[in-house]
């Protein structure tokens, strides 16, 4: 399958479906193919405290994001472009979330986590589901 095909079927009345960028639940899954320059599918280590205009850059990347996928677009938490999955802490990871969560109110939009994982050294990844609420 193509790294580049979006993870969720961009047509919101239909139920979404994963692809090859899910978070396997198998412990020796140790990455992701790498992150994909189109689509909707975003890979960040960590978003934790970003000052104002990285903030601004943040939401700017989810609006792309969100455009290419109709409205849905996909956060690998706890990955690095390359597809590695770093992992983060519980605080790291807690503060992301709410960051993107952040990001994600600046556009009219809502987070879904679908999945998280605990790496066996202890770190933690989430797959996010960002979703525009007025479509």
């Amino acid at each position: 399958m193509d790294w580049s095909v979006s993870l969720f079927n961009p047509n919101p009345s239909v139920d979404y479906r994963v692809d090859d960028f899910t978070l396997d639940n198998k412990k020796n899954q140790d990455f992701l193919p790498p992150e994909p320059q189109l689509g909707n599918v975003e890979y960040k280590l960590k978003i934790v405290n970003p000052n104002n205009q990285r903030f601004e850059h943040l939401v700017t990347q989810l609006k792309w994001r969100l455009g290419e996928g109709n409205g849905a677009a996909i956060y690998q938490i706890g990955v690095e472009d390359c597809g590695i999955l770093a992992g983060l802490t519980q605080w790291d990871m807690t503060s992301s979330l709410q960051t993107l969560q952040r990001m994600a109110f600046e556009l009219g939009a809502t987070t879904t986590v679908l999945k998280e994982r605990v790496l066996e050294n202890g770190r933690r990844i989430a797959q996010v589901l960002v979703r525009k609420t007025d479509l």
